[in-house]
């Protein structure tokens, strides 16, 4: 006899639903007791109780799984252990190994009949039951129904089964009272569809439960990374007259953990440790390969190989800046015009006359006050490479409230200052020429972070004579650096290039067998003028790119420059309503190599230079002091070669044109004519004898300029020098 498995129809819309059982043990879900949260978008929690049961629940979110399955500890004080760590199979890996259809998982009577076609059933009705197997389910007019009367429409679909006496019976969807299941399989596959379905969504938790050995009263504690929302600073600056000013720091926190934060340890770590999500918590199934293609479809023949002959063992690597003069009074209120405080002095005098009540003065929150009224909650200590906060006191923060920590209030050096943009290093050092021209600056608050911790980037509100005067953004600062906070726009401030000018000197690194190395070094200076329109003395901050990847290093800056990571920032202190001029060099070394035979007048500079250095001593000194002398000879007689070659080349064009003039002449029979041809014809006797002597001492000096050659290509041989000061 076959088993029937019942399927109760609760409502008419035709949702299902099934009973189950089971047994629970003693189960304990430990309090937090220590957070820990960082920048990187994870939290470090801890949990601690005492406890005398034997299975520990932790109620997470199918979000945190992945985290938490990576970085689960359990630790029992008592000297016993875990057994086992279990959890549900991820949701889609149950449905995919179930093979649930998705009409199943939509609920409903007309879908599950549908995806249940061809299995036998009961299904009973107002009028009698029927028993067979569902052939299908007919909706000849889907989406339409059938009114019976005002109250009461039908639809009209149906459900054919198949019966045992070979009958179709056709039965009405809205007639069904209920379903038994004669297959148990379709009744468990529905269990789970309806179990996972409980389970989807985000806002359901997930019990993970940890079995322990015993039920034995102990000490326990858990601690895992989860996914947080990273902590967020926020600061208040507020300035004094000293060039100084307090900085007060917030941290804004959320707990979405899922637990409440009852009087728990916090802690707070600056800078951003790597982090990565993986997935742990989902069943991972290899995709294998299909081999049958591969499959042997004839016998194989037996490979031939030549015979061979034994052949033995076969071997097989800051800025200090002067302080400009206090801006003061830069929010209070201009007086009013004449005829303005007239009109008031006469309100107050006509209300002075009447008995109206006199309102109690109101007092503007001072500078003091809001420094009086903050205080630092956390202590500063180093966790690796990180600084960490942590609250002195303990922190209570419900399950998705979001709160605020006091951490930082210190006295830091704080001047008012005004920075231009920095140029693209790129067109910059172009840009750098006479007539460049810069008018856009921001008034800026440069701070020197002497507080004890990096501070992490926040926005950041200024406050002066009780008033605040702008709203800035404060990148992360580590200690000791200087941040610059622009607020304001500036547009009284100007600063552009007067004037350039370009040096090169040439510097030995080296002279060894007849190879000179040399480095061309040349210094750029531009001349950069600030015309300030600002009533008072006003420190400028001027960036300067980095143009150290093109080659390009500074070289004479001021004392008062600090070094960024992609630029320089000089200081630069500008009169009230005057002009003051910078000199900025750029330096640019190349290095040049030079061999025997070649042009080097670059390496006889560089030698010159050493030498008068005093960088070459010794007998080297007086060999390359004689390799200088007679470089310098060989160049002068070059020279004058040059230059008689020059003239020799001059006198053969004259003779040329003399010849030709005399030719034509020849047949001309005048006494002028007889006058213009000796003429020329000593011209001649003139240029010839000329020529004589140029090349007789064109002879001598070639002969010369051989004879040093050689002695410089023997000379070269000795010289041996490499610098040793870089």
């Amino acid at each position: 006899m076959k088993r029937i498995l019942p399927i109760l129809l609760l409502t008419s819309s035709g949702f299902l639903g099934c009973a189950s059982t089971g047994t629970t043990s003693s189960q304990t879900e430990l309090p937090v007791s220590r957070v820990v949260m960082y920048q990187s978008g994870i939290g470090y929690v801890e949990r601690n109780a005492v406890v005398a049961d034997d299975e520990l629940v932790l109620r997470i979110r199918p979000d945190q799984i992945n985290d938490i399955l990576k970085s689960l500890t359990v630790i029992d004080r008592g000297n016993g252990r875990p057994i086992s760590i279990s959890l549900p199979v991820d949701q889609a890996t149950l449905d995919r190994l179930a093979e649930i259809p998705d009409q199943v998982r939509s609920g409903g009577i007309r879908s599950l009949l549908y995806a249940f076609r061809g299995a036998h059933v009961k299904i009973k009705t107002r009028s009698g039951s029927h028993d067979g197997r569902i052939v299908g389910v007919d909706e000849p007019m889907l989406g339409r129904e059938l009114t019976i009367n005002m109250e009461e429409q039908r639809s009209l679909a149906t459900v054919t089964l198949f019966t045992d006496a070979d009958r179709l019976d056709v039965i009405p969807l809205d007639d069904i009272k209920s379903v038994d299941l004669y297959d148990a399989s379709l009744a468990q596959g529905l269990q789970k569809s309806l179990n996972i379905s409980l389970n989807e969504g985000d806002w359901k938790q997930i019990e993970l439960h940890i079995k322990m050995d015993s039920s034995k009263k102990r000490e326990l504690a858990m601690s895992y990374l989860v996914a947080m929302p990273t902590w967020k600073p926020a600061y208040r600056l507020i300035l004094e007259d000293n060039q100084s000013g307090t900085l007060q720091g917030w941290a804004i926190i959320s707990n979405v953990t899922g637990s409440d934060w009852n009087n728990i340890s916090f802690s707070l770590v600056s800078g951003q440790p790597m982090s990565f999500t993986y997935d742990l918590y989902k069943p991972q199934f290899l995709t294998r390969p299909d081999l049958s293609g591969l499959a042997v479809s004839k016998a194989s023949a037996p490979k031939i190989s030549e015979s061979t002959y034994n052949y033995g063992q076969m071997t097989k690597p800051a800025m200090v800046a002067r302080p400009s003069a206090a801006q003061k009074n830069s929010a209070r209120m201009a007086p009013m015009a004449t005829e303005e405080a007239a009109e008031a002095e006469y309100m107050m005098m006509d209300m002075a006359d009447e008995d109206i009540p006199q309102m109690a003065e109101t007092k503007s929150v001072t500078s003091q006050e809001m420094i009086a009224g903050f205080s630092e909650l956390a202590s500063k200590s180093q966790i690796g490479s990180f600084d960490e906060y942590k609250l002195a006191s303990k922190l209570s923060v419900p399950d998705g409230n979001t709160a605020l920590v006091n951490l930082i209030q210190r006295k830091l050096v704080a001047r008012d200052t005004r920075m231009f943009e920095k140029p693209n290093a790129i067109h910059a050092f172009n840009a750098y020429t006479k007539g460049w021209r810069q008018t856009k600056s921001y008034q800026t608050i440069e701070l020197k972070n002497e507080a004890g911790v990096a501070l992490d980037a926040g926005p950041i509100t200024i406050y002066r004579d009780q008033a605040v005067i702008g709203e800035g953004y404060l990148s992360r600062t580590e200690k000791d650096a200087t941040a610059y906070i622009t607020f304001a726009n500036e547009g009284r401030l100007t600063v552009s290039v007067a004037d350039t000018s370009t040096k090169t000197d040439y510097v030995l690194d080296s002279f060894r067998n007849g190879t000179c190395t040399t480095q061309n070094v040349e210094q750029y200076t531009a001349y950069f003028e600030f015309d300030s329109k600002i009533p008072i003395e006003t420190t400028a901050l001027l960036q300067i790119p980095d143009f150290g990847e093109y080659g390009w290093d500074p070289v004479d800056f001021p004392e008062n420059v600090a070094k960024g990571t992609s630029s320089y920032v000089v200081s630069v202190n500008v009169p009230g309503n005057g002009k003051v001029t910078v000199p900025l060099t750029m330096r640019n070394k190349q290095t040049r190599k030079a061999r025997s035979g070649m042009k080097r007048d670059n390496c006889l500079y560089a030698i010159k230079n050493a030498l008068n250095a005093g960088e070459i001593g010794g007998d080297q000194a007086e060999k390359f002091k004689k390799y200088l002398n007679d470089s310098e000879n060989r160049a002068s007689i070059q020279a004058k070669i040059n230059e008689l070659n020059t003239r020799k080349d001059e006198i053969n064009i004259d003779q040329k044109s003399l010849t030709e003039t005399l030719r034509g002449l020849k047949d001309i029979k005048t006494s002028n004519a007889d006058s213009l041809k000796n003429q020329l014809l000593n011209r001649q006797k003139s240029n010839e004898k000329e020529l004589v002597n140029i090349t007789s001492e064109l002879y001598t000096l070639q002969v010369q300029r051989s004879e040093l050659n050689l002695a410089l290509q023997s000379l070269e041989k000795e010289l041996d020098y490499t610098r040793t000061s870089k």
